[in-house]
Parts: C-alpha cells; sequence; structure tokens
C-alpha cells in the first residue's frame, strides 16, 4: 500500500464520516478497578443468580400506561408497548441484547391497564404480546424476568391494612393468569411478585422510616403479598413449582431489604428464593436530575455510600446462600461521560465481588433530566452509551 494511502486510511479510521453512533471511535478510556471477590456459597440458587448477571432492563415499553384516559383496555391497548419509547420492541433488538454479552433480560409488564372487568381478566391479546417477547428472549438465549410493574395504587396494589384485601384479590388474580399462561416455561423464566411495593403518595413514598407506623404496617403487608405470591405460584403447578421466585421488601430498597421487620416468603420449593432490590445510589449522583455530575472512584464519601449497601446485602443473604438480583441500577445522563463510566465501573466491580447480581436500567429515555437512563436507540437497535456496555462486561463475569 502507498504511503498516502496509508495515511489516508488511518484518517479515516480515526475521524469517521458524520453518521450513526456506531460510526463515533470512542476517545474515553475505561476505568480500571481491582476486583478482589469475596466469599460466595455455591448453592443452587446463588449459583443460577450469578449466571444470570448481568442483565438488561426493557424498561418504558411493555410497562406503559397511559394517564390521559383516552386508550382502553382491550379496545385500544395494544399501542402501549411503544408509547413512551416510540419503537415497540423487535426480536431484532434482543438478540442485539443477547450479542452484547448480557445474560438475562427483565421485562416489566404493567397489567392494570390491559384488564377487561372487574374480575381483572387479562385482554388474551395483551398476554399474547408478552408471550411473544417472552419467547424471542428464550430463543436468543437470555433468562427473563418478568414482573408485575407499574401497578401501585389505591385501585390495585396498595400495601396498607385499608387496601389489603383488594390487594391480594388483585395479585392472586393477576398472578394466575401469569402461572397459566407460562406454566410450560422452563427455568430460565424468573417471576419477581411485586416492584417497589410503597405508600404512593404519601411523604415515607420513598424515605421509609423504622419509627413511622404506617411503614411499619407497609412492610407488614408487603409480607403478606409477598406469601401469597410464592402460594399463588407454587400452587399453579407445572414448572411454576420449582420456578426460581424474586421478591422486594417496601419500595425494593437495599436498606429496607435488610431491616428486621422484612421477611422472606415460606416456600415449598428448596432453593428457589431471590431477594429484588433496586439501587440507585449514591442517589444524588444517580437519579436526582439537579444533584452532583461527580463521581470519583476515589472519593470515599461516595463509594462508602455503595460499599455500606452491598455489604449489608451481602452480610443479610448472599453469605447465607440467599441471592440478591440488583433488579434496577444505573445513573441518568447530566453530560458527565468520565464519571458515569467511573460509577458504572465501580458499582458492578464492588457487586461482583459480593456475588451481588445485576440488571441495569435502560428506558429509552435520552432527553435529559430525572430519567435520562436511555443505552439503547431501539430504532436503529443501537447502543448510544457503548463505553457503559463495555464498562459493565469488563467487571461482570
Amino acid at each position: 500500500m502507498h504511503l498516502l494511502s496509508l495515511i489516508l486510511c488511518l484518517f479515516m479510521f480515526l475521524f469517521p464520516a458524520a453518521g450513526t453512533a456506531s460510526d463515533i471511535v470512542s476517545i474515553i478510556t475505561l476505568p480500571v478497578i481491582e476486583v478482589n471477590p469475596w466469599y460466595v456459597p455455591s448453592n443452587e440458587s446463588i449459583r443460577f443468580s450469578l449466571s444470570m448477571s448481568p442483565g438488561w432492563n426493557l424498561g418504558n415499553a411493555l410497562d406503559c400506561y397511559d394517564e390521559t384516559g383516552t386508550i382502553e383496555p382491550g379496545v385500544n391497548d395494544m399501542v402501549l408497548d411503544s408509547l413512551w419509547s416510540g419503537f415497540p420492541i423487535t426480536e431484532q433488538a434482543i438478540r442485539y441484547v443477547k450479542y452484547s454479552g448480557f445474560k438475562t433480560i427483565r421485562i416489566p409488564v404493567s397489567w392494570h391497564n390491559h384488564v377487561l372487568d372487574d374480575q381483572y381478566t387479562i385482554n388474551p391479546d395483551w398476554m399474547q404480546r408478552v408471550k411473544e417477547v417472552v419467547d424471542w428472549s428464550l430463543r436468543a438465549g437470555l433468562n427473563v424476568i418478568l414482573n408485575v410493574h407499574h401497578d401501585n395504587s389505591l385501585d390495585f396494589i396498595y400495601p396498607d391494612e385499608a387496601h389489603f384485601e383488594q390487594s391480594s384479590t388483585y395479585l392472586v388474580s393477576v398472578w394466575k393468569q401469569i402461572c397459566e399462561a407460562f406454566e410450560s416455561y422452563d427455568q430460565h423464566l424468573i417471576f419477581e411478585g411485586l416492584n417497589e411495593p410503597r405508600l404512593v403518595g404519601t411523604d415515607v413514598e420513598w424515605e421509609y422510616s423504622y419509627e413511622d407506623p404506617s411503614c411499619v404496617e407497609a412492610t407488614d403487608c408487603i409480607n403478606r403479598l409477598n406469601q401469597l405470591f410464592v402460594n399463588t405460584v407454587r400452587a399453579s403447578g407445572g414448572q411454576n413449582a420449582t420456578r426460581f421466585l424474586m421478591v422486594p421488601a417496601y419500595a425494593a430498597s437495599p436498606y429496607t431489604a435488610v431491616l428486621n421487620n422484612f421477611v422472606l416468603p415460606e416456600d415449598s420449593a428448596t432453593d428457589r428464593m431471590m431477594v429484588s432490590v433496586h439501587a440507585y445510589i449514591p442517589y444524588d449522583f444517580a437519579m436526582y436530575d439537579t444533584g452532583t455530575d461527580y463521581f470519583d472512584i476515589y472519593d470515599s464519601k461516595q463509594t462508602n455510600i455503595i460499599d455500606d449497601a452491598f455489604n449489608a446485602l451481602y452480610d443479610t443473604y448472599i453469605k447465607k446462600g440467599i441471592p440478591v438480583i440488583i433488579g434496577e441500577f444505573g445513573c441518568i445522563d447530566k453530560g458527565n461521560p468520565r464519571d458515569r463510566l467511573d460509577f458504572t465501573a465501580y458499582y458492578t466491580a464492588r457487586a461482583y465481588e459480593r456475588g451481588l447480581a445485576c440488571t441495569i436500567w435502560d428506558n429509552a429515555n435520552f432527553d435529559g433530566g430525572l430519567e435520562s437512563f436511555g443505552l439503547m436507540d431501539r430504532g436503529q437497535v443501537l447502543w448510544l452509551e457503548q463505553d457503559l456496555i463495555d464498562t459493565i462486561m469488563m467487571y461482570i463475569k
């Protein structure tokens, strides 16, 4: 090759023409963090949980709901899986998730906006759509977490005594139908009973207080709802009799999960229970849109928040042989790519050390602000945050 041609090729490689995100060569080096794995028991559920990591969330898709009242269950509700992200999920996108190195897809599903009557009969077309996405995911070789997502309200699931009977009726009805639909699916399909159960609309919705009677009451209700979920799944038979199940504490918080008043359900199946937590920590950096855009792996004020939460989860569950799935984590885009990479590296490295499985949140939102957790452009089927994906793969083995 002539010298001029060689120089031209090198120039084109370093400075590609404007185009899609895949044309852009990253100039950010990935952070390097020393990883020293802790003792982790080798029982079946722990081994399976570790085989699930890393995972990816299909957010703002099957969990969408319409607050305007213009979308009617069973009439035009099939449009909901593209209401927020603008694109319905495709099999191509799911195969891309697997190809990129992820081992699990968490599929949040809202059901309350697809029930056709006061018996909570789920629109069969909606159930078929959910099955289609689950089938694509399993066929791609992914584990699947399927849940009940934005159903937290006074009319559906609300963890206080005044609404416990209503919540129980709804929860049992929906899960009976899900169990029937997926009875023959193998253990690569995991059920998650509740998503962030909490006292929606109150001062303690996200700020749990052990001294507040309403919080204590809510935890007791969540314990009982978790037990109802487990009983319902096990009683449905088939593969559900031994399926892996995930249950959360109040708001799925890592802090409420380690409190003495949160109790795991009794289970007729052995070694099949997993704790579900969501940990957007440190919150000021990871989720608070007007908080700091700064994260430094050498700043103990920030890293200790992650370490302390993970240590508590390890001591309470992992070292006792009980898996913990961090079903949601991530950090919003504040125009701070270096800090986001450092955060993702530190978070995933420390989780991996302690045997905590991680599933990153992706809601396809790139607009900035409180909910800017977008990773994949679902129209192009392309990671717009490839460095973050590479960092996850670097630290979760």
